[in-house]
């Protein structure tokens, strides 16, 4: 089973932007560029961290404490690949004086992309070694590869659409230089934002296509102890 909360995250790499490629601004308000953006942009892919001490009960608490709320099959959750995908995004800028105003710049663009954690859940009443561990194991590694290759994949994506949307970008006329650097962005972020949840909905869908009722029947005829001393959560009296 695959779970994914949205997260935020932060910065980065090196690289420039040719300030000749920038769109120039109406030049009765702001000239065009004459400096180079530089742009920083990680992808974050941490080593997953493997747990096998929640049992059911605790997996299901887990899932709530993070905003999910799972019903049928996935009530008793007997593996879990829980990940936390985000984007973000800040500047630096500058500021020249133009009637009665300011044109701001962008300098830098600093922009991070991908998991905060990546954490993988066995059911503590699995025994590391035991059949049902390892074929519980399997299916969770299985999501690790989908969304590590997708992560990876989706990193050199954005970084490219990032760097196009600053090709086209026009500096800002504004009356408080301070107030600049959001509005420098704030078109920025909403086509970024845009192409990102197109990739996490991929990434989903690819992950759906594994947590099936007949993957899980296969998984189940693996082995033979799936009951064996287990004690499944009950819902609570109301």
């Amino acid at each position: 089973m695959n779970a994914m909360p949205r997260g935020m995250v932060a910065l980065g790499f090196l690289g420039a932007l040719s300030a000749t490629a920038l769109a120039q601004a109406p030049s009765e308000v702001c000239p065009a560029y004459t400096r180079s953006i530089k742009i920083s942009f990680t992808t974050l892919d941490p080593e997953p961290s493997y747990n096998n001490s929640l049992n059911v009960t605790s997996i299901r608490d887990f899932l709530r404490v993070r905003g999910h709320v799972f019903a049928g099959r996935h009530e008793k959750t007997l593996g879990l690949t829980s990940y936390q995908l985000g984007f973000a995004m800040s500047g630096k800028t500058y500021a020249v004086p133009s009637r009665g105003g300011y044109c701001v710049y962008l300098s830098e663009v600093i922009a991070e992309y991908g998991y905060r954690n990546h954490d993988v859940f066995v059911a503590s009443e699995f025994a590391p070694g035991s059949c049902e561990y390892n074929a519980i194991l399997d299916h969770e590694n299985q999501h690790v590869a989908i969304n590590r290759t997708a992560v990876k994949g989706a990193g050199p994506q954005l970084r490219q659409e990032l760097e196009r949307q600053l090709e086209a970008l026009k500096p800002k006329f504004t009356r408080d230089p301070q107030l600049g650097t959001d509005r420098a962005l704030s078109e920025v972020y909403v086509v970024m934002n845009k192409v990102i949840d197109a990739a996490g909905a991929a990434q989903a869908s690819r992950n759906a296509a594994i947590d099936t009722q007949y993957n899980y029947g296969a998984i189940g005829d693996l082995c033979k102890n799936w009951e064996q001393g287990n004690r499944w959560p009950r819902s609570k009296a109301p």
